[in-house]
């Protein structure tokens, strides 16, 4: 089966928000006012990360320590092996930071996956700034999962938070927790709830006939 897998990371892949604890840690206490502000509505998540990562102090040496003991979930790494033996492609969509996607993934024993994140720049000293390649126009994400998904394969999303609701809604299935599932629900789509990799690990040889029933339903509501 023709099939793409992309996989949010913060509070899907870990157990906790990466960057927020990050950000918690090692910024400058204002970061929290711009945080009050992207859950306003009143700014996007893309001006959002960059003006908060601009209040980041710390080098590169205490990231690497911390990013190094950042939790993940146990069967991470089985969830990319049994996707793999199955020859299905799964990316890493996040509206984090590559760098630590990118140490996090390695220490937890994930090799080899695509990433697509937002990319996080050390300027010398303690001093960082972010840059937003995977951006689109019209979308205040750093990263526009919607775009980062599009593809002719059929799309499986798994996710947990509000910076997947797009990719979510225009994805085949969806393996869905904590506010994604809430939010699906809310909308009346018919998500697989999850609590750990797992779950979904359990469901790999059902997702074919999962995808049949979801087309099946979604004809005859056309």
């Amino acid at each position: 089966m023709n099939l793409r897998i992309t996989c949010d990371f913060d509070g899907t892949i870990t157990t906790k928000d990466t960057v927020n604890a990050l950000l918690a840690a090692y910024a400058l206490p204002a970061w929290l006012d711009i945080e009050e502000e992207w859950c306003a509505g009143r700014i996007g998540s893309r001006e959002c990360l960059a003006k908060q990562t601009e209040l980041l102090r710390l080098r590169p040496e205490v990231l690497d320590a911390y990013l190094d003991a950042v939790e993940t979930d146990p069967m991470a790494a089985a969830f990319f092996a049994a996707c793999a033996a199955r020859g299905y492609a799964v990316s890493v969509v996040s509206d984090g930071y590559d760098w630590a996607i990118r140490r996090v993934l390695a220490k937890a024993g994930v090799k080899g996956a695509p990433i697509v994140a937002n990319r996080l720049v050390h300027r010398g000293d303690d001093r960082w700034v972010v840059r937003f390649p995977f951006s689109a126009p019209g979308c205040g994400s750093g990263v526009c999962k919607c775009r980062a998904s599009e593809a002719r394969q059929l799309r499986v999303h798994i996710g947990d938070g509000r910076s997947d609701f797009c990719a979510a809604e225009h994805a085949d299935l969806v393996f869905a927790k904590g506010q994604l599932l809430d939010h699906m629900t809310s909308l009346g789509i018919a998500v697989v709830p999850f609590s750990t990799f797992s779950d979904i690990i359990d469901r790999l040889d059902h997702v074919p006939a999962m995808l049949e029933a979801a087309a099946a339903a979604s004809q005859r509501t056309a």
